[in-house]
This record gives C-alpha cells, structure tokens and sequence, in this order.
C-alpha cells in the first residue's frame, strides 16, 4: 500500500505502509548512535521540541532506557552544506519504535523533518502510522529567495523562513542582500553604502555571519 502524496512534503522517493501505529505521548525519547556532534544534537533537540509545539505535549530529547527513535549517522558529511552531499535517509517505523538511519547529518536532519510531517492525531492521541520510507532529494538545488534589497526582512524574518526552508527539506538559501533599491549589509571600508542606501535597514555582519550559521545548522546553503 503507497502513503497517499500529501502526507510528506516532497514526496518521498519510496514509501510502504505497515501495520500499526507508533504512539508519540510525554515518554517519546531519542538515542543517537554511531557518528554524532553537536550539529546533529541541536537538531535532535530542535526536532523533539517541534514534536512538543506540533501536540502540546511537553517533551525532552533523552533521557530514557528505552528510546521511541534510534537515530543512526555514518558519518558527518560537510561542514558547511555542499551541492550534491548525501541527504538520504531510511526511515523504519513500527509500533514498537522508529529508527532513522542516514550516511550523514544532513541526511538525518531529512528524516527528522519526514518524522514530524507524519505525526498525526487520533482518538487515543497523537501517532506516527507504522511504514518504511526510503528518500533521496529528486533535486540536488532546493532553492528559495529572499530579496531583501527591496523588500526588507529582520534577521528573525529570515531565520523563520530558514526554518519553513528545513520543515519541508529545502537545501539552498540565496539571499539578495543589494540591487540599486538598497544595500542591505554592513561595510566597514565603505560605510556610505549602508548609510545612504539603506533608510537604516541592514545587516551588521555579524548578524550575516549568524544568519549564515543558523542556515547551516539546518542542512542549508546561503548564496
């Protein structure tokens, strides 16, 4: 049985249906074995707490003797996203747990976001259905733009949109930071750029550099 297309953004590279359900309640707990750093820590953390915003049920990424998810990384990958890296991911649900396995970090950022799509609600709470999924990006380039030269956006704009980006496997950021509507970033040999050519509204670079990094924890390049 095929996993109807709309219950995973994008769809999948290969779903089969299992029997059953995994129950995600207050218990739910990760393990992550084999290759791990803190990149892939921050997300595990970021995963779970977006599982306690999706249900309203307060969660904690570990922490018990018998986790609901196995999560398995071969190795790093990258340390800055690359095009063309290795996202892929194996996804194992049963009733009795979950497992996501990948190459890379990056591939499991993937899988945690397939995870949260699947959640879903029942009569007796919230569920992820049992299934084995197999997944690859269809597309290496996953693109979105932000022309902040014209229409101007606050950091916290941006990192929000790097975090639809990543909800829905997005890879690549470009960020149109000057055109002759405005120069959105600071310049420290050229001041008058941002001065004259901006009504006030750029980016300090170190605020670039943070949007920067915040895009890279997420498996995200920025152009």
């Amino acid at each position: 049985m095929t996993m109807p297309a709309f219950a995973v953004v994008p769809a999948p590279s290969s779903t089969k249906l299992g029997e059953g359900r995994l129950a995600i309640d207050s218990g739910f707990r990760i393990a992550i074995l084999g290759r791990s750093d803190r990149r892939l820590a921050s997300a595990a953390e970021r995963f779970v707490s977006r599982l306690s915003r999706q249900t309203g049920i307060p969660m904690f990424a570990s922490g018990s003797a018998r986790p609901n998810l196995v999560v398995e990384c071969a190795v790093a990958g990258p340390a800055n996203p690359t095009l063309g890296e290795n996202e892929s991911y194996r996804l194992e649900v049963t009733s009795e747990g979950a497992k996501l396995t990948a190459p890379t970090t990056t591939g499991i950022l993937r899988g945690f976001a397939t995870f949260a799509q699947l959640v879903e609600a029942g009569p007796d709470g919230f569920f992820v259905p049992a299934l084995t999924i197999l997944d690859e990006p269809r597309y290496p380039w996953r693109g979105l733009m932000l022309d902040v030269s014209r229409h101007w956006m606050p950091v916290a704009v941006v990192e929000r949109n790097l975090d639809a980006m990543a909800a829905v496997k997005m890879n690549v950021f470009h960020w149109h930071l000057s055109d002759d509507q405005g120069f959105r970033v600071e310049s420290k040999r050229f001041p008058k750029l941002q001065q004259l050519g901006s009504d006030g509204n750029f980016y300090t670079q170190a605020e670039v550099r943070q949007g920067i990094e915040y895009a890279r924890e997420r498996g995200i390049r920025v152009v």
